[in-house]
Order: structure tokens, then sequence, then C-alpha cells
């Protein structure tokens, strides 16, 4: 008899409630109408985000020659 550990459980119970979200999400009007606002206010706050033009992320890449 195998074991089942609580690991395993938690990880199916997760991979089915994403899926059951999804199924939701897609399948019902209100669902969609959710995912058009997400995006809409994701594009809205990127569209208008402020750029910080003083600090380069290069600075934190290890490849990067001209940063050392």
């Amino acid at each position: 008899m195998q074991i089942v550990t609580f690991h395993r459980i938690r990880w199916v119970f997760g991979i089915t409630a994403a899926l059951a979200v999804v199924v939701v999400l897609l399948g019902t009007a209100n669902g969609q109408n959710v995912l058009a606002w997400i995006y809409l206010q994701s594009t809205a706050a990127i569209t208008s985000a402020t750029h910080i033009h003083a600090f380069s992320l290069d600075g934190l890449d290890p490849t990067c020659p001209q940063c050392i």
C-alpha cells in the first residue's frame, strides 16, 4: 500500500482549485468581466507608472562589464 503524503494532497487540491477557478472565470459572463477589468487595470497602471531613470537595473546584473 502506497502512503499518500500531506504534501501530495495539498498539491492535488491546489491544482484542482486552480482549474476550477479558470473554468469559472472563463465560463461565466461575470468571470469574463472580472478578467477584462483586471486587464484594463493593469494596462492603466503600467501606462501611468512613474519610471525612475536615476537607478538602472543594469547595475544589479553581474554579467554587465560596464557596471562594475
